[in-house]
């Protein structure tokens, strides 16, 4: 076995593992519970408060631990809904069946924004704010998919709120896999 097939090897497991341990976060954490508690209604409130942490963060982390390989952090965000969708349909969504899609799309768009913000001279600033646009972009395709079939739209009095905090989550769940790697590459 080459070095280069070993590398291969090792990139691939990391994209699995990342989007592995993303979507059993996202499967267990009592989310609709907790988001009731804090006064977060509507669809898609885990993106908007957790989406960050349990997505963003292993999308990034997955890219950097790669090397910034192309296409990694795209892979590993596509992987998260197809996984989850191994579970449950897409948000319960069965009508139109191809609704799916959707979450598909909105995590293509997260990770092509992901790897479009890191840049070879990463900066907080440039992957920080590509974290919360890439956050802020999956929730607006996915509130724009259940808006247009189930009719079910955010509240408009809590939507700046909304967008705020979905785009401070993704921020700093994007900021800490580049610490932690920064971390590492210095020991």
């Amino acid at each position: 076995m080459s070095t280069n097939d070993s590398s291969t090897i090792k990139n691939l497991l990391t994209i699995f593992v990342c989007a592995g341990v993303s979507v059993t976060i996202n499967l267990t954490i009592p989310m609709k519970h907790i988001l009731n508690s804090l006064g977060i209604f509507g669809p898609a409130g885990g993106i908007i408060l957790f989406g960050g942490f349990i997505f963003v963060l292993w999308i990034t982390l997955a890219y950097l631990t790669t090397g910034c390989k192309r296409l990694s952090g795209v892979s590993t965000a596509i992987l998260i809904p197809a996984f989850c969708m191994l579970v449950s349909p897409w948000y319960g969504i069965v009508d139109p069946s191809w609704f799916g899609i959707y979450g598909i799309i909105a995590f293509l768009v997260m990770g092509l924004i992901i790897e479009i913000s890191c840049k070879p001279k990463l900066s907080f600033a440039s992957l920080g704010g590509g974290g919360g646009v890439a956050n802020l972009s999956c929730l607006t395709v996915t509130w724009l998919a259940i808006g247009f079939h189930v009719h079910i739209w955010p509240s408009t009095n809590f939507l700046p709120l909304y967008l705020v905090i979905a785009f401070v989550s993704g921020t700093v769940g994007a900021l800490i896999p580049l610490i932690l790697t920064e971390k590492i590459k210095k020991t």
